[in-house]
């Protein structure tokens, strides 16, 4: 049976969860919108920008949210870029991976801005066979579109994909796409993760590990 390795992003490939956090709340205060640093978890892990912003605007059209969203993204991008740094362990594991010439592609909600902005500023392109992004597929996560369409795209089955998750909602779609769900405790504690994932995990070193030896 083949195997193919599909990464998340946010909270997965770069850490960058407190950036978010931080863009988000200076947007939410520009536009006018309510939201706490405690419900950040609950509201926008996992959802796109859209999902996030039709909340708080119901009358807004998809062409305003959509606005909106890259303005959103710009800002986080601008605050995020001096602090950017890859999750620590990643480029070992895309190594062990490559020398095994296991394919492997990101599939993230975010927009391809976003996903070019980590790719290229932390030079692991070379390292993806397959980019997936908001706006590639019908549904975002929870439903399990972009984990569908790239297990197709590596030439696999979903079943031989491990998908590696920070979050819930990803960690629903991998499961609803009949993947491998793999969960790395970079955003939520191991309780949240647990019933979700074949494994979880603190590190990718022992994500390796684990994937190698199947």
């Amino acid at each position: 049976m083949g195997k193919g390795v599909i990464f998340d992003m946010d909270g997965v490939i770069i850490n960058n969860n407190d950036w978010h956090l931080k863009s988000w709340l200076f947007y939410a205060g520009k536009m006018g919108i309510s939201l706490k640093e405690e419900e950040f978890p609950e509201k926008v892990f996992g959802k796109t920008n859209e999902q996030i912003l039709a909340i708080a605007f119901p009358d807004a059209d998809e062409a305003q949210l959509y606005a909106w969203s890259l303005e959103k993204e710009a800002i986080y991008r601008e605050m995020y870029a001096p602090h950017f740094e890859l999750a620590e362990g990643l480029l070992s594991f895309l190594e062990r991976l490559k020398s095994q010439n296991i394919p492997v592609a990101v599939a993230s909600n975010a927009p391809l801005v976003n996903v070019d902005f980590a790719l290229d500023l932390g030079k692991i392109r070379d390292y993806f066979d397959v980019i997936m992004y908001a706006g590639l597929v019908p549904k975002p996560k929870p439903a399990p579109d972009i984990y569908l369409k790239s297990a197709e795209l590596l030439g696999l089955q979903p079943s031989e994909c491990f998908v590696i998750e920070d979050s819930p909602t990803g960690l629903q779609a991998a499961n609803a796409a009949n993947c491998r769900p793999i969960a790395i405790t970079s955003t939520f504690p191991e309780a949240a993760l647990q019933p979700l994932s074949e494994k979880v995990f603190h590190n990718f070193q022992e994500i390796g590990d684990y994937i190698l030896s199947q």
